[in-house]
């Protein structure tokens, strides 16, 4: 397997793990949640992520690849610091709406130089990547307008 199969190998590793925390910080906000329209959001949400994770695994089995343990292999491979800033932002922000927007920036963020990063991607991965992109952003645009 060459170098750059490795990087973008890497780097949807790193977009599962985005996707887990996601799914973490939205089920922890809808169980805390009391509006109904928040707990919708949510619960949409956690549901898209689930499938997001679902691609990019097959994906990853594709090349003979597994997941990453998710406890240890975020940390090796994740650009972003999130595991530093992880405490600071539940310890803070409690597990609320501005918790579960700064992760979606995040994902929107490791989608996006996902794609800057890596020219040739493989042509049904470039695909998948750029379609999850798409519904983030649609996502995210209407979220704040509906909240």
């Amino acid at each position: 397997m060459e170098k750059s199969d490795l990087n973008f190998l890497e780097r949807i590793n790193e977009l599962v793990a985005i996707n887990n925390e996601r799914f973490k910080t939205y089920s922890r906000a809808m169980e805390k949640t009391q509006s109904p329209a928040f707990r919708s959001l949510c619960e949409q949400n956690k549901e898209r992520t689930v499938y997001f994770n679902m691609q990019l695994i097959q994906c990853l089995v594709s090349y003979d690849q597994m997941p990453v343990n998710m406890e240890t292999g975020l940390g090796k491979t994740y650009r972003f610091g999130i595991l530093r800033r992880k405490k600071f932002l539940l310890q803070f922000r409690r597990v609320n709406r501005s918790a579960c927007q700064w992760y979606d920036k995040v994902a929107l963020m490791a989608y996006t130089r996902l794609l800057e990063d890596i020219q040739h991607l493989p042509g049904e991965i470039s695909r998948i990547i750029r379609h999850q992109l798409m519904l983030l952003e649609t996502d995210q645009k209407y979220s704040s307008i509906a909240l």
